[in-house]
């Protein structure tokens, strides 16, 4: 029987093929960025839009806060049977929400500053633990 002497690959051969896989690898993550930039785009065009709607709900909800606080003006007017003292009466309650909207968020504010300065302190205290232990480990303590 005749032996089959194994058939020799030309090493230019091999070398063509590798390079043809890693233009092939590269064309590959080209293309998944790409696919992945557009809709990373389309996702952002989607949230701004709604943003969008969103702000535009709010400022229509706000407008409807603002007619119905002149609709109450308006009667508790026509109540007094002076327009402008409803009015002014509106106005007094409103002012009297926001005086205390204001002073419930100083108080809060005031407590989240208070608390920020007591964390600080003890992230100070840590560091100043950390940088002591290189010195302790040189006494033998």
């Amino acid at each position: 029987m005749a032996q089959q002497e194994p058939a020799t690959v030309p090493a230019s051969s091999v070398i063509d093929a590798l390079r043809e896989i890693l233009a092939d690898g590269l064309r590959f993550v080209r293309a998944e960025i790409g696919l992945v930039r557009a809709r990373g785009t389309a996702t952002a065009k989607r949230a701004a839009f709604a943003a969008a709607l969103l702000a535009a709900a709010a400022i229509a909800a706000l407008l409807v806060v603002v007619f119905l606080l002149g609709a109450g003006a308006e009667g508790l007017g026509a109540l007094f049977h002076h327009a402008w003292l409803g009015w002014l009466i509106m106005a007094g309650l409103i002012l009297v929400v926001a005086a205390l909207l204001g002073w419930f968020g100083y108080l809060m504010l005031k407590k989240t500053i208070a608390e920020g300065r007591t964390v600080g302190a003890t992230v100070k205290e840590d560091l100043e633990w950390v940088t002591r232990l290189p010195r302790q480990r040189e006494n033998g303590s």
